[in-house]
């Protein structure tokens, strides 16, 4: 994404980007799943983010926060030149309900629209002492979606793997530092970060930090937008098996 693509709205109204993190929601405590920056200086300026308020449903809870946002700091819908949202690797509805009012509001209000794998703006939390290090994404039953992070800053994506990744992956140019995952990451995983001596950091998703995961993302049209699913939902696998078994 370059800066110049957000100034296409009429110069008498401010360019916002509107940026969306809700893809790990029950993982990642305290982190901001809204945030809205404005793009009209030679530097962009972070004008306020928020959390998901307790007690709010999650299908709710996007669309109440860029309210809240737009309101507190008087941004009105045709200010909002851009949407930047995290597609994942995560849950399968919190995805879902983030794609949607990310396609939603685009073709609505008739913003860019811009998908950020999950992947690109948890590397933004990662120092670069701790690179190259091992990102996991979406974890269950001893298995997790899996990028690398480089020195230089770029990410492989290896998909879902178990902990052996750590050894095929490592042989690839890549001396792992760090282990980056959420509280639920897979117990062979963080075995096998512990005895390669890692450093194991818990992972960071916020939407303060989907600005710099732009870097690089091409703009996408909204019927082009989809989540990024770590694996078959548990709802089709479990239809798939009822249905052979008929």
């Amino acid at each position: 994404m370059n800066k110049s693509d957000t100034s296409k709205s009429n110069p008498s109204t401010r360019s916002i980007l509107l940026a969306i993190e809700i893809s790990n929601p029950n993982v990642v405590e305290g982190a901001h799943a809204a945030a809205i920056f404005s793009m009209d200086s030679d530097e962009s300026v972070l004008l306020g983010s928020m959390p998901i308020p307790e007690g709010i449903k999650s299908s709710d809870s996007i669309m109440i926060l860029v309210e809240t946002l737009c309101a507190t700091h008087q941004v009105a819908p045709s200010e909002i030149t851009s949407i930047a949202v995290s597609v994942g690797p995560g849950g399968y509805t919190s995805l879902r309900i983030a794609c949607t009012t990310a396609k939603v509001l685009a073709q609505t209000i008739g913003t860019e629209l811009y998908a950020i794998p999950t992947s690109q703006v948890a590397a933004q939390a990662i120092e670069q002492s701790h690179r190259p290090a091992l990102i996991a994404l979406a974890s269950k039953n001893e298995r997790a979606y899996c990028a690398i992070l480089q020195a230089d800053g770029t990410i492989q994506d290896i998909g879902m793997s178990d902990a052996s990744v750590f050894d095929r992956a490592g042989t690839d140019q890549s001396v792992f530092k760090s282990f980056v995952a959420d509280k639920h990451a897979p117990s062979l995983f963080t075995k096998r970060a512990t005895e390669l001596g890692l450093s194991i950091i818990p992972i960071v998703l916020d939407a303060r930090n989907c600005l710099q995961a732009l870097d690089g993302i091409e703009r996408c049209k909204p019927t082009d937008l989809v989540p990024l699913y770590a694996r078959e939902p548990d709802a089709v696998t479990q239809w798939r098996a009822r249905s052979s078994s008929k």
